[in-house]
């Protein structure tokens, strides 16, 4: 069964907070301002956008709203060009598409005028695609025959590939030719949109069935949203793999970019709405808790968690806000969740099995928190009976043959994993065959390359690269003039790495280097305390689905943060580009850095430092979130903790892990259930706790 991860981002929005309800108003281009001019670098790009169109045109109220939804890392990167393109083409497709006068203003502002999808990484496509697609599709009798032929278009140029959570942009996407289905998505929607064609992305946040999670794509058509699987080819419209799977969802959500007054929404943040599409897909449960104190008082503005067991966590699918009565509504699909609620440091819960339920109330006491249970036990539905072949035609399976092994005469002698690696770098492996041939060659070139993943072979330049390694290396050669020695693998590692967390891939040596010159000759107390000055003053901003996360350099030059990463790779960046070994912790809320003789934890949130450990034994070989999870009870939920600094322990596993209490979340599926053995342990500082895995390899799909 495909399945797929979503940036961590997107699936911490889908539970974050934000309006119940938006307000309705006219578009505002200053509204929602992520940052004020006097911050942004790249004001005056912004500025020339605001007055490119005749006030009170189309194009100018449609560049007001792009403007009041604009993320941050747009705001801070796009150009007035890039701006322009997005509108003029927009216009352009909606004069000339037969359906493009039919679309509704309200619904060609919201899913045909955006240039994102959700977290990609903003690449300029527009007048690409519609040069591509705009022929293709004028002549389609249908809206429904156009998206099958933007299907079938999308499908030729990209395929499913599981890969990393880190989502590729537009022409990554074609240069490589495949993307997990978050990334399929993100061509289709661009590739429709420049059609004319109203699309957004929806998704369910994790299954309950199976481990992990999928989105796909949505069209808006005369007779309503209909789905669709982007990267396959397709005749019609609601026949996808995933429709046998539509009576198990927990719950879907769709993406809006900007602030939507359709009545579906249920929550809104800067630039986004989200969209609660859960009863077109199965039957729905509208659900509310009852959110109380001593002597029955309701306790309003309370979050409640609705959670499912999912790849090594008993994971919240959505979260509701109790209103002054202490209700906490929402729609779910057939289940059985584990409910919680903050109860001071314990949970206040209960099991909810909505399989035989038309609709139902249930009732939370924060006075009497219950000892979590040693055992969960979960359940979902039976799939449908859908049929539905989803082998490529003969013709397509040829093109995605021939494009596979297009490189392989030119990646002969290659080390093995490179090798793969390229292949997968599609129409970019080119410029990494030169620079691998370049006179003189860089020692560190071969290892670095090594160490690179598959997505950042397709965002990197290569040219810029080598520049970096220069960098890196009178980094390193200034850091032992100081009294910092590092041996090799650590500096390739820790130092020279250009790969932090989920960030696009971004020349930041060069671009930290005019603020972090000057201490480039200096100690380790004095280089951390240099970039801690820095950091702590930067200002965090609510977070939004939209937009991708900052590069180092745009937090630096902003002072602003779209999420608590960014200060965390930022930190990591301009420790790393001082030679001083460094490594993020999204899990601890803070950082390592090394200072010659041992790791040293910097929190940048309230955490103590990462000083105990946890070592696993069990049977056979252990794999993190499938055969077992971690979890701690944070803010109302179970919290996976998913980015854990595993390691290989003779036949153990082990990571460090901060002191206090912790659960090992341990698995086993059996058709329609999962038995969910929750065991609670501590960890205590500068000490090893050894647990137990019992009947491992038992969590599979």
């Amino acid at each position: 069964m495909k399945t797929a991860i979503l940036p961590a981002l997107l699936v911490l929005v889908l539970l974050a907070g934000g309006c119940a309800k938006p307000s309705a108003r006219p578009h505002d281009a200053t509204a929602l301002a992520a940052i004020p001019d006097s911050a942004n670098p790249n004001a005056a790009e912004m500025a020339a956008f605001a007055r490119a169109y005749p006030e009170g045109s189309d194009q100018a109220r449609a560049a007001a709203f792009l403007l009041e939804n604009l993320p941050l890392s747009d705001r801070l990167s796009m150009t007035a060009a890039d701006l322009r393109e997005n509108v003029d083409y927009a216009f352009l497709a909606r004069s000339l598409m037969p359906w493009g006068s039919r679309v509704p203003w309200d619904v060609f502002l919201h899913y045909v005028l955006p240039h994102r999808t959700s977290q990609e990484p903003f690449q300029p496509n527009r007048a690409m695609l519609f040069r591509e697609l705009g022929p293709l599709c004028a002549t389609a009798e249908s809206m429904e025959e156009a998206l099958s032929r933007v299907g079938a278009w999308c499908a030729a140029k990209a395929q499913y590939r599981p890969t990393s959570r880190r989502d590729l942009g537009v022409r990554s996407i074609l240069d490589a030719g495949w993307g997990r289905c978050e990334e399929t998505n993100i061509l289709f929607i661009a590739a429709a949109r420049a059609a004319g064609l109203p699309v957004r992305q929806a998704m369910v946040p994790w299954w309950q069935h199976a481990d992990g999670n999928h989105a796909w794509v949505e069209a808006w058509t005369e007779d309503g949203w209909k789905f669709l699987e982007s990267g396959t080819e397709f005749s019609e419209l609601n026949r996808t793999w995933f429709a046998a799977q539509a009576p198990r969802m927990p719950k879907v959500a769709a993406l809006v970019f900007g602030r939507s007054s359709d009545p579906s929404v249920y929550r809104t943040g800067p630039g986004y709405s989200l969209a609660d599409n859960t009863a077109p897909y199965v039957r729905p449960v509208p659900v509310r808790v009852r959110v109380t104190v001593a002597h029955d008082q309701p306790v309003p503005g309370h979050d409640v968690y609705f959670s499912v067991y999912s790849l090594g966590g008993v994971r919240p699918v959505t979260k509701a806000v109790t209103d002054d009565r202490g209700l906490a509504a929402t729609t779910l699909g057939p289940g059985v969740f584990f409910v919680s609620s903050s109860a001071g440091e314990f949970l206040a819960w209960t099991m909810l099995d909505t399989r035989d339920m038309e609709d139902m109330e249930i009732r939370l006491s924060l006075d009497s928190p219950r000892p979590l249970p040693d055992v969960l036990q979960f359940a979902s539905p039976e799939a449908s009976a859908e049929p539905f072949d989803a082998t490529p035609s003969p013709e397509l399976g040829r093109l995605r043959e021939e494009r596979a092994k297009r490189w392989d005469p030119l990646l002969q002698g290659l080390p093995e994993p490179l090798r793969q690696n390229l292949a997968l770098a599609g129409d970019r492996a080119a410029g990494w065959l030169r620079l691998l041939r370049s006179e003189p060659a860089s020692p560190w070139t071969l290892p670095l390359l090594e160490a690179l993943d598959d997505k950042d072979l397709l965002q990197a330049d290569p040219d810029a690269l080598a520049r970096e390694t220069e960098l890196a290396l009178e980094a390193r050669r200034a850091a032992e003039q100081a009294g910092l020695a590092v041996d090799d693998e650590t500096f390739l590692r820790f130092v020279l790495s250009p790969r932090i967390h989920l960030e696009p891939w971004s020349p930041w040596r060069s671009d930290l280097l005019p603020w972090l010159g000057g201490s480039l000759s200096q100690p380790v107390r004095s280089k951390v305390e240099a970039v801690r000055k820095r950091v702590e003053k930067l200002e965090k901003l609510e977070p939004s689905i939209m937009g991708s996360p900052l590069t180092p350099a745009q937090t630096h030059a902003a002072g602003y943060l779209a999420t608590s990463m960014d200060k965390g790779v930022l930190a990591t960046a301009a420790l790393r580009a001082l030679g001083v070994p460094a490594r993020y912790q999204p899990d601890f809320d803070g950082l390592e850095y090394f200072d010659g003789a041992k790791w040293n934890f910097w929190e940048l949130e309230p955490r103590a430092p990462a000083s105990g450990a946890l070592r696993l034994t069990g049977e056979g070989e252990l794999r993190p979130l499938l055969d077992f999870g971690v979890a701690r009870v944070e803010k109302g939920h179970l919290r996976p903790l998913d980015d854990l600094p595993w390691e290989q322990d003779g036949e153990a596993l082990r990571c460090a892990l901060q002191p206090g209490p912790y659960l090992l979340v341990l698995p086993r599926r059996e058709g329609l259930r999962a038995t969910v053995r929750l065991k609670e342990f501590s960890v205590t500082a500068d000490a090893v706790t050894d647990e137990t895995v019992q009947g491992v390899n038992a969590a599979g799909q």
